[in-house]
């Protein structure tokens, strides 16, 4: 597995700073970076925002962008980034679809995603049922917001959904969460797998246990395709889960850690391993063969 290398920073970080700033990416040396390459950008905690190349522009998705609950260990979203997604501001404009994980609250949060549909009648949610449910129970909720919405009703085990949207392939898998059996065996936590037109290929595990159990009744599902770039939760890059879960088991050619606590682990740190702790720091994502 190759490691990836962050290669820019773009204007989420002047939002979080409170101040403005120039949208554009930049590499080590200060130059721009290729307009041309698929990228994705950290927002914050497991937030990651994609654009993909589709045949008539590029696609934007976010996935986990939005959440109401920190725990206490995790970076606290501020008013200035909660509005500059919800009502798309830059960076976070002509978003597509937004991708949601499970219905935690450091992942989601139905008022914030109904708010967001309220005031881009073009975007698209997929989201599991349980947080579908969540949206459709709060007091924002509209029923417009119904056509817009893919529910994803998964059971442990069962084959993956595929549909396709603004141009890219979306494949969903439900993997259990991470604590599995013994904690939040039933929570809903979805991959996505979206492939872009150039091959540019992605995944987002959300909460993923990262126990080889879980990945190997679904073998053929992972080996179909080489992923260039998992965002994996930041567990997945310990020492004690063998690098070969990521590269052979998810046949993924490079990762970025997600889902970092504020407090980073000295563990994580000393790894050398490639992780978002801040927001706007970017990545190339690689295009990779099918095999």
């Amino acid at each position: 597995m190759s490691k990836p290398a962050i290669i820019g920073v773009i204007g989420a970080f002047s939002l979080v700073a409170g101040c403005a700033g120039p949208e554009v990416s930049v590499n080590e040396s200060g130059s721009k970076v290729d307009g041309a390459a698929s990228t994705v950008t950290s927002i914050l905690n497991a937030g990651v925002q994609a654009q993909m190349h589709r045949a008539n522009g590029t696609a934007k998705f976010l996935f986990d962008p939005l959440y109401d609950n920190h725990f206490g260990s995790l970076a606290e979203m501020d008013a200035a980034l909660i509005d500059a997604i919800i009502s798309g501001q830059s960076p976070y404009d002509g978003v597509d679809a937004v991708f949601v994980s499970h219905g935690h609250g450091d992942h989601f949060s139905a008022e914030y995603l109904n708010r967001m549909m309220a005031a881009q009648s073009d975007v698209l949610v997929i989201a599991p049922e349980p947080a579908v449910e969540a949206m459709l129970g709060h007091t924002l909720w509209q029923a417009s917001f119904a056509e817009r919405i893919t529910p994803v009703a998964l059971k442990n085990g069962d084959a993956p959904l595929t549909f396709e949207i603004a141009g890219a392939n979306v494949e969903a898998l439900r993997t259990p969460h991470a604590g599995w059996p013994d904690r939040h065996a039933a929570v809903h936590n979805i991959t996505y797998r979206v492939t872009g037109s150039d091959g540019a290929r992605i995944m987002h595990l959300g909460d993923a246990d990262p126990a080889e159990e879980h990945f190997a009744p679904h073998s053929e599902f992972f080996q179909a395709k080489r992923t260039g770039l998992a965002m994996v939760p930041f567990w997945f890059l310990n020492a004690n889960v063998p690098a070969s879960r990521i590269d052979e088991t998810l046949n993924t050619q490079s990762a970025v850690g997600i889902h970092v606590p504020v407090k980073t682990p000295q563990w994580l740190i000393d790894s050398g391993k490639t992780y978002f702790s801040e927001p706007g720091k970017m990545l190339e994502i690689p295009v990779t063969s099918n095999e």
